[in-house]
């Protein structure tokens, strides 16, 4: 039977029960609930397919009663099934389905709106038995701190209510009680339909794969959009609301036995790779895996309206080393389910790269991303042991998700392909692989520091750590530092026998060496957007009359931003001329605040912050204006070209690439001076910058000074040589370098 068979048969079987979500599957998002509109040539075909008989429609939305109501009051005869299950309507007034507490939410719900009340476009949505933040009206450089303060904050409710979850959807965070589920919907719609009835479900977000996790033999889910990067129980597709409603319009033809209806649009199917399939050889000839998959496609937030892909440098150079080779990309795809089994891999052919993706289990990503990952190795590997916090559990989960990982890999292509690591995440993937008879080359790229033996050392499995980054082919590392570090380490903790470049291990020779990682220069040179630096003029127009110290960063302990703030201080002691003629702008990209030690050093730096403008500050002029958000590209280089110095001083870095983009923005005939951590790798390559000692506050506060009174002469020669630099080795030349270098692993 083909796919037109297939979905006739479907469609003229009785009795039919079809469930469909509303906004975002029959209808467009719109900026706010209360501006979602049903217009007319929907309420039309919804009227058409509630009059055909043996059909049972209904509605099955997170939108409680009273809207469900006013939006589709046309609609005589319609099913309805609100608050994802809380209340159903079928043939007559409203059912509660939850004998829940209504008032149960009502801290969580205050709280968030006291949040959203600080955020412009935020609005709070009370429900009978939940809250929901919507904020796709918030402005895009706002947005991340408003996730992040607010995921923090619900963690923390729902620590102390294990009664309910959160639900992250689309342009919103919902609270919501565990047992309020779309999937009652599925039997409430067979003890409509009676015996031998089949379901049609249609959805567009995650709310909707309950109700498609609880379909049966027979029936058929279609997610409807292009969500990229996320699992799901459909197993069919169509791409957006108006393929929906055509398809919807088909199913009344072809019931009503109209002259052999033709599908303008039909369901493509989804495609899942099954754990364990035959292998066979596979099409693919890269792999690339990473801990979280990039954004290289999205929806447009709203009709007519366009959406730039999200992508950064690792992106950029990854994307066409892996489709001159017909590669793939593999990761986590940002959703969590329930359980303790990985998700599906779930293939999208449709990108350029190809994408893979896995769910994981949510305790997983608990132990082995917030525990093992950003608790133990990412203090570790920056030098920080007093951060460092070691548990067993996250050491197994981490075995887990590399295992895992390991699986989808074997599944995706053959046995010789190579196969491309990324960072601290998937140290143990190549040991897995190897289990499951992978015998293609497979390299790791490390882009965070690796620590010497002393350090590296106190991890409590250090002997397996070190003995399965050996299973890997290649390694690379950001300077020959790093490199050094890590030979020293098998030299001191392993029997691995150590060679020029290579190690020698288990009858393997292992190629180890430093791959500087780069940027693409042009990106930060194009010429301006002027929508996207709109934003920009106003935060630069209290500088006017100053001169401007720059730091942008993660907010992450490594980074070094206290110190810089303190040195700035100290600057204005020892050189009280600067008072109100210069100012520190730091932004501060927002991080994980479910990790208690960035929330920790988000209330030091503010704490600084506060501390320096009322000891300095004057009337007419602020010492530092902070800002705890993020930035687009272009205006990220528009804040780098204002800048008389761009201040770079992390305690202890892998590379910096935030050092490069400040180079490569600057304009020749007045370039700023780069301020550099000799502690971040970048300091290697961009040694003409002014090379600092971010632990010595005196020290760097006279090198702010030596900055802000260099000449312009001397500003242009040392600019000219750090451009070099920078355009020297690029994102695309380390990619094609190691990947050239992995290939020739084969021999």
């Amino acid at each position: 039977m083909n796919d037109f068979e297939h979905w006739h048969s479907l469609a003229c079987h009785t009795p039919l029960g079809i469930l469909t979500d509303l906004d975002g599957t029959l209808i467009p998002f719109a900026p706010t609930p209360d501006e979602a509109k049903v217009d007319v040539e929907r309420i039309e075909l919804l009227k058409d397919l509630v009059a055909l008989p043996g059909v049972t429609v209904a509605v099955v939305s997170g939108r409680p009663r009273d809207s469900l109501d006013r939006m589709l009051s046309a609609v005589q005869g319609i099913s309805l099934i609100a608050e994802h299950g809380g209340w159903t309507r079928a043939r007559g007034a409203w059912q509660a389905m939850a004998e829940l507490e209504p008032n149960a939410f009502q801290t969580i719900a205050q709280s968030l709106e006291k949040i959203a009340a600080r955020y412009q476009g935020a609005i709070v949505e009370r429900k009978t038995w939940s809250v929901t933040l919507h904020h796709r009206r918030v402005r895009p450089s706002e947005k991340a701190e408003l996730l992040i303060e607010t995921a923090a904050l619900v963690d923390s409710w729902l620590s102390s209510n294990p009664g309910f979850e959160r639900l992250d959807g689309a342009e919103l965070l919902e609270v919501r009680p565990v047992r309020l589920r779309k999937s009652s919907a599925v039997p409430w719609m067979r003890e409509l339909l009676g015996p031998g009835g089949r379901i049609l479900a249609l959805g567009d977000d995650l709310t909707d794969e309950d109700l498609f996790h609880a379909l049966g033999v027979g029936d058929e889910a279609i997610l409807v959009g292009r969500q990229h990067g996320r699992g799901t129980f459909a197993r069919w597709r169509l791409l957006g609301s108006s393929f929906a409603l055509s398809f919807l319009r088909w199913i009344v033809a072809a019931r009503r036995e109209s002259p052999t209806p033709g599908a303008p649009v039909l369901p493509t199917p989804i495609t899942l790779v099954p754990r364990g399939r035959e292998k066979k050889d596979s099409e693919y000839q890269l792999l690339a895996v990473s801990n979280r998959l990039p954004n290289l496609r999205s929806e447009p937030a709203l009709p007519d309206q366009d959406r730039k892909k999200g992508v950064g440098g690792l992106v950029s150079a990854l994307e066409p080393a892996l489709a001159s080779r017909r590669g793939i990309w593999l990761g986590w795809n940002g959703r969590l389910v329930s359980g303790n089994e990985p998700g599906f891999v779930v293939l999208d052919d449709g990108t350029k790269p190809a994408l893979a993706w896995i769910d994981l289990p949510k305790l997983w990503h608990a132990k082995y991303y917030n525990g093992l990952c950003n608790r133990s190795l990412w203090p570790l590997f920056h030098s920080f042991p007093g951060q460092v916090r070691f548990a067993l559990d996250e050491w197994e989960c981490y075995e887990k998700v590399n295992d895992a990982f390991a699986a989808a890999v074997v599944d995706l292509v053959g046995p010789e392909t190579p196969v491309w690591a990324h960072d601290y995440h998937l140290l143990l993937l190549a040991s897995a692989m190897r289990q499951r008879g992978h015998r293609g080359p497979i390299g790791l790229f490390l882009h965070i520091p690796f620590p010497g033996a002393d350090l590296f050392s106190l991890f409590p499995w250090a002997d397996k750590l070190l003995d399965s980054m050996l299973d890997f082919d290649l390694l690379g590392f950001q300077t020959p530092v790093h490199v050094d570090n890590f030979r020293q380490c098998v030299g001191l903790l392993s029997p691995a026998k150590l060679a020029d470049d290579v190690v020698l291990h288990h009858g393997r020779r292992i190629r180890v060496r430093d791959f500087p990682i780069g940027i693409i220069p042009e990106d930060f040179q194009e010429p301006q957007n002027s929508e996207m630096v709109e934003e920009i003029t106003a935060v630069l127009s209290p500088f006017s009359r100053s001169r401007k110290i720059l730091g942008v960063d993660r907010l992450d302990y490594t980074k070094g931003i206290p110190e810089r703030l303190l040195a700035f201080a100290r600057m204005l002691e020892l050189f009280p001329e600067w008072r109100s003629k210069v100012s520190f702008l730091q932004i501060s990209v927002p991080s994980r605040e479910d990790v208690p030690e960035y929330a920790e050093q988000r209330a030091r730096v503010e704490n600084i912050v506060g501390r320096i403008n009322g000891e300095f500050g004057e009337a007419n002029w602020v010492p530092i204006r902070y800002l705890y958000r993020s930035y687009a590209r272009e205006q990220l280089s528009a804040l780098y070209r204002s800048a008389d110095v761009g201040c770079v001083t992390p305690l202890r870095d892998g590379m910096n690439l935030v050092a490069k983009e400040y180079v490569a923005s600057q304009k020749r005939e007045n370039p700023g001076v780069l301020v550099l951590s000799s502690f971040a790798g970048a300091a290697r390559e961009l040694r003409d910058a002014v090379l600092t000692n971010p632990w010595y506050m005196d020290g760097l506060a006279r090198d702010l000074d030596r900055a802000l009174r260099m000449p312009l002469e001397e500003r242009k020669v040392r600019h000219e040589k750090l451009l070099a630099a920078v355009s020297k080795t690029t994102a695309l030349t380390w990619a094609q370098d190691f990947i050239s270098t992995l290939e020739a692993c084969r021999s």
